[in-house]
C-alpha cells in the first residue's frame, strides 16, 4: 500500500460531481485502463468483495497509451515496441491467462487486431458510471476487447456496445461529445500527478493506493482498512457535533 499522495478521492471543480457513487459507506477507486489486462484482472477481483462488504466502486481513467492516435495501431507493432518482441509479449501473456483462469476469465490476445486509443471508451463507460451501470458495462467492454477483439477505439463498436444499458444516439453523442474526451484525458493527468504511473491501483480516502492486480486476500484487506477508518471517521465527526 502506498500513502502520501493526498485524498485518492478529493473532488475539485469539473469532476464528475454527477456520478456519485451510491450511498454506500465507503467507495474505492479503481484507476484502470480498458486495454489492460490486469485491470480486467483487478476488477474481477474487486466486484464480488465490494459488493459483499457493501463498498462502492468508482471509475478512474488512466491511459496505458496517451500518445496513440485517435485510430490505433496495429497490434503486433504494438507489442513489438512494448515488450521488444513477439517472443516476450507471449511470455507476459502466458502468465495473464494463468491468472484469468482463476477468476473464470478468458484471454483471446490472438483475436486483436489493433491497440486501441481508449479515450472515446471511457468517456462511454463515465455515462455508464453516471446511470449506475458502471460495473456491468466495464465488464462488457473488457470482454469485448479481450475475448472478441472489438476495436474499442471505433465509434461503431461503442455504440453497439453502448445498446446494452439503452444507450440511444443522442446520448451516445453526449457521452462521446469533445468535452468528456477532454475531461477523460485531464482525469488521466490527474492521475499521472499524484504519482500513479501504472495501472491498476486502488484508491480509498485517507488509507492511500493498493497498487497492481492483487489476490482477493489482499484486496479484502485493504477494504476492510478502508471501512474501518470510515467508521472512526463517522464516530469522531458524531462525538465532535
Amino acid at each position: 500500500m502506498q500513502h502520501g499522495l493526498g485524498d485518492p478521492q478529493d473532488r475539485r471543480p469539473g469532476d464528475r460531481s454527477e456520478d456519485a457513487a451510491p450511498q454506500q459507506s465507503l467507495a474505492v477507486t479503481l484507476v484502470a485502463d480498458l486495454v489492460c489486462p490486469w485491470c480486467r484482472i483487478a476488477l474481477a477481483t474487486l466486484a464480488p468483495l465490494a459488493d459483499r462488504l457493501g463498498v462502492a466502486i468508482r471509475w478512474a481513467p488512466f491511459l496505458l497509451n496517451p500518445g496513440l492516435p485517435p485510430q490505433g495501431v496495429p497490434r503486433r507493432l504494438y507489442l513489438e515496441r512494448k515488450f521488444g518482441s513477439l517472443e516476450a509479449a507471449r511470455l507476459v501473456e502466458r502468465r495473464i491467462l494463468r491468472r484469468g483462469r482463476e477468476l473464470g476469465l478468458d484471454f483471446a490476445f490472438d483475436r486483436i487486431a489493433r491497440q486501441p486509443d481508449t479515450t472515446a471508451a471511457h468517456a462511454l463507460l463515465h455515462e455508464a458510471e453516471r446511470r449506475g451501470l458502471l460495473v456491468p458495462t466495464a465488464v462488457r467492454l473488457f470482454a469485448a476487447f479481450f475475448e472478441e477483439g472489438q476495436d474499442l477505439g471505433d465509434r461503431a463498436v461503442l455504440a453497439r456496445l453502448a445498446a446494452a444499458f439503452d444507450l440511444d444516439a443522442a446520448g451516445l453523442a453526449e457521452a462521446l461529445s469533445a468535452d468528456r474526451l477532454v475531461r477523460v484525458r485531464a482525469e488521466h493527468r490527474r492521475a499521472v500527478a499524484r504519482g500513479i504511473d501504472g495501472v491498476p491501483a486502488l484508491l480509498l480516502p485517507r488509507v492511500g493506493v493498493l497498487a497492481g492486480a492483487q489476490p482477493a486476500e489482499v484486496v479484502e484487506t485493504f477494504l476492510e482498512i478502508g471501512l474501518l477508518d470510515a467508521r472512526s471517521a463517522e464516530a469522531q465527526g458524531r462525538q465532535g457535533s
